[in-house]
């Protein structure tokens, strides 16, 4: 006789809050004591209310055992969260004059940037204080004897990705501007990180289990390995019968016993140093006589033209730079589906409309480097392992009113 285990997987919240709990509770007093009248401001109604507050902190501890019990279980295992970080940025800060000065913690530098027409504005601040000390200059040198300046290190006052600051730009200091009000970026702009949330983290888990076999046979088994043990490479899609190294045409002849990984960066492409590693570990869990390749997704540009009309109570500029944003991430490498081997006309259209105050779109084309346009208007990929990337600049956007 088998066992029943479905009291034990059916973990559904229970999402009550004290309000609820409360006329709950009053309506059971009633039906035990029918005469009671529970008024505001008596003793009853505030063990009431208070039982019902209690009760709902230990129902929202209970409902967080499930999560809590998968975590505590995939950190076991090895699985550790991705925590979020802060980004950070090397600054020089270079002093009025030669008294020089201090800067203390704290102090907030802003970097602003232009994106769709519209400015931006992040903020960065000084983990601790700064000091410059003083110069005494060389009245007599040519060129005159620099400025004090210190250099020190910016960080993010949020976590979660920022935009790149490239080396040379300047950032306004914010809180004093006593001693300079402006810091420039040095090299090695340190991206941050958002965290992974509950469903990502689980996901991830469950992808890691997936893996879980010392001998690898199948695509999935290779791309689950892949995702779950290697943090630096943020897509991956294997091939059966594929020698990507000889041949890697959709539709072209098998190649019995090879198969092919195609792996993609966290936004950049995987270096060649990192595909070798993620060779000589999967290779030794492969079943005996597969021929693993490994390597890197090939990024083809796509150029898009579209003339979209608009509601007029929208702001044209604003519907544009959301027509850029939404089209370009959907086009991304990052982004695009790893099982649609083509991009679909009709696909970009249900994008283009699902954009508010956008009423019709009265035309849209596009190519794509290494497709081949079908029928439908579609760019089939020729190859294997292909992901598009639209960038702004190969935007046509006519917005108009309808």
């Amino acid at each position: 006789m088998s066992v029943d285990f479905s009291p034990y997987v059916n973990l559904r919240i229970y999402d009550k809050d004290p309000g609820e709990l409360y006329l709950t509770a009053v309506e059971l007093l009633q039906m035990n004591v029918p005469q009671l009248r529970v008024r505001p401001g008596t003793i009853e109604d505030g063990m009431i209310q208070a039982f019902s507050f209690l009760t709902t902190i230990a129902i929202n501890h209970i409902n967080s055992l499930p999560d809590r019990l998968a975590e505590g279980l995939a950190t076991f295992m090895g699985v550790g969260r991705a925590e979020a970080t802060f980004a950070s940025i090397p600054v020089r800060i270079t002093a009025f004059d030669y008294v020089g000065g201090a800067l203390e913690a704290g102090t907030l530098l802003e970097h602003s940037f232009i994106a769709g027409g519209q400015t931006y504005r992040e903020y960065y601040e000084l983990p601790n204080g700064i000091t410059i000390d003083a110069v005494t200059p060389d009245l007599n040198a040519n060129p005159p004897t620099p400025l004090p300046y210190t250099d020190t290190i910016a960080t993010a006052v949020v976590t979660g990705e920022r935009r790149t600051i490239s080396a040379g730009q300047a950032l306004t200091i914010m809180s004093s501007q006593q001693v300079s009000d402006v810091a420039v970026a040095q090299t090695g702009f340190f991206q941050g990180f958002l965290g992974e949330s509950d469903a990502a983290y689980l996901s991830r888990f469950s992808t890691f289990l997936q893996s879980m076999t010392s001998t690898s046979s199948t695509a999935q088994q290779i791309e689950s390995f892949v995702l779950a043990n290697y943090d630096f490479v943020g897509r991956a899609k294997a091939y059966d019968l594929t020698n990507g190294l000889s041949n890697r045409l959709v539709g072209g002849a098998n190649a019995p016993g090879f198969v092919t990984l195609y792996v993609y960066g966290n936004d950049e492409p995987v270096s060649e140093f990192d595909r070798l590693r993620i060779y000589e570990e999967v290779r030794d869990r492969l079943l005996g006589g597969l021929v693993l390749v490994v390597e890197g997704f090939e990024i083809v540009p796509v150029t898009l033209n579209t003339t979209v009309k608009v509601s007029k109570f929208a702001d044209l500029l604003s519907v544009a730079s959301s027509i850029k944003t939404l089209m370009g991430n959907y086009l991304s490498p990052t982004e695009f589906s790893l099982t649609d081997p083509a991009i679909r006309k009709n696909n970009l259209l249900s994008q283009l409309s699902s954009i508010p105050y956008v009423m019709r779109v009265d035309a849209l084309s596009f190519t794509c480097d290494n497709a081949t346009t079908n029928a439908a208007g579609d760019e089939v990929f020729d190859e294997k392992g292909t992901l598009p990337r639209l960038l702004p600049a190969d935007i046509t956007l006519n917005v108009s009113f309808a």
